[in-house]
């Protein structure tokens, strides 16, 4: 009875380590987001809608910068995948690739909502953005990836 009850303990320990204590799951996922990736280094969520594909990443990465986060990203894209061009708005680092017809945009965010991670948004249309558009699909994909933060 003793390694019964050890073990529920245990599976439950590693239940509750499991996402990271930043993220608020019930409001992500009634948001219709999907985790794609729950591990020690990256916990990562997305979804489609008619617009645009988004994924987000939180890294828990204190002591990084956001402009190292966003030179991550822009280093580990996959090869075929043609880099654009990197700007930054008032609030992002802005990274912009193609692949075929598809347009990937990558947001991390200057300032951090949480001290905790960097957040990191793709989001891939099939359209060329810039400008006030491309400043509205930051602020809007930003502004949710931060509300699921605690």
């Amino acid at each position: 009875m003793k390694k019964i009850i050890l073990g529920l303990f245990l599976i439950l320990g590693a239940v509750s380590f499991a996402v990271p204590k930043y993220v608020n799951t019930t409001k992500l996922e009634s948001a219709g987001y999907e985790i794609t990736t729950d591990d020690e280094d990256l916990f990562s969520f997305g979804k489609a809608t008619q617009e645009a594909g988004i994924s987000v990443a939180f890294y828990p990465m204190p002591k990084e910068t956001p402009k190292a986060i966003s030179e991550a990203v822009k280093n580990s894209a996959p090869d075929g995948v043609k880099f654009i061009s990197s700007l930054e708005n008032k609030r992002a680092y802005v990274l912009k690739f193609k692949d075929g017809e598809v347009y990937t945009y990558n947001f991390v965010p200057k300032k951090q909502k949480s001290k905790d991670c960097h957040i990191s948004v793709l989001y891939m249309t099939d359209k060329d953005l810039s400008g006030a558009s491309l400043n509205k699909a930051v602020d809007s994909s930003v502004n949710e990836a931060e509300s699921f933060l605690k």
